[in-house]
């Protein structure tokens, strides 16, 4: 792993595409059940506190969740939102959680024609966890514009996980060894991790990369878009060497 140190900073068109196939696809990012029902509520937990305080403001908001994944976490943060919304650009994700969450109260999954037709101004808050390393800065910059048109005039955005450029894939390997210590997964987190060094996931991200942002740069580009930027001062979820941000559209 040593030609990986550094994150590859890939802000090409190509890297959006690369890596909506792999999600496409079957994978083993979580090294085991535990891992990722560890995972998803510690992130149920940072969102849930960041949605109360939204709530606590400004009333209780409806809630899109972009690039959700699979959403296991969406029924701990229904309680939080007059309605959450779940949308993934990925066609199996969509099916996926369409199913998982048919008929249940509180929660819409949205298509990409749903996406697409929401009116101006309708939302409240939209929460992106772990989702703009995954994007081209072209197509990051897109969606901010199209936040702004959705969002209400005192909505809010919150940018989860963003990767700076300088944190190296050992950070990310011990958060992964720490989390496992920490909740009982660690001798799993290590089998994992060799796996990975053979899997799909670590030819993709070092070919087609991880988009990364200095903090000045993210805030910048938000900026550029329309949005006040505030950095939170913890990062959503167990890697604490990531950033939050939460955006405002400009008065």
């Amino acid at each position: 792993m040593n030609n990986e140190a550094k994150q590859p900073a890939s802000n090409t068109a190509n890297s959006s595409d690369a890596w909506a196939d792999f999600w496409s696809g079957t994978h083993s990012i979580y090294v085991n059940a535990r891992h990722m029902r560890v995972h998803y509520e510690r992130i149920a937990d940072d969102l849930a506190r960041l949605i109360a305080g939204r709530r606590a403001s400004h009333g209780t908001p409806l809630v899109l969740d972009w690039g959700c994944g699979d959403a296991l976490n969406a029924p701990a943060l229904v309680g939080f939102c007059r309605e959450l919304w779940l949308y993934d650009g990925v066609g199996a994700v969509q099916s996926r959680i369409a199913a998982r969450f048919a008929g249940a109260k509180g929660i819409r999954v949205l298509n990409d024609a749903d996406w697409q037709s929401l009116a101006p101004a309708s939302l409240d808050m939209i929460i992106v966890v772990s989702v703009a390393q995954y994007l081209s800065r072209a197509d990051l910059e897109t969606l901010m514009d199209r936040f702004r048109t959705v969002l209400k005039s005192d909505g809010e955005v919150i940018f989860a996980d963003i990767i700076p450029p300088h944190v190296s894939m050992a950070a990310d390997i011990g958060s992964l060894l720490g989390t496992g210590l920490t909740n009982g997964f660690f001798f799993a987190a290590c089998i994992g991790l060799a796996k990975t060094f053979f899997s799909e996931y670590r030819r993709i991200r070092a070919t087609a990369g991880f988009s990364c942002y200095e903090a000045d740069d993210f805030a910048g580009m938000l900026t550029r878009h329309g949005f006040t930027a505030e950095r939170i001062r913890n990062n959503v979820g167990f890697n604490k060497q990531r950033m939050t941000f939460r955006a405002r559209p400009k008065s």
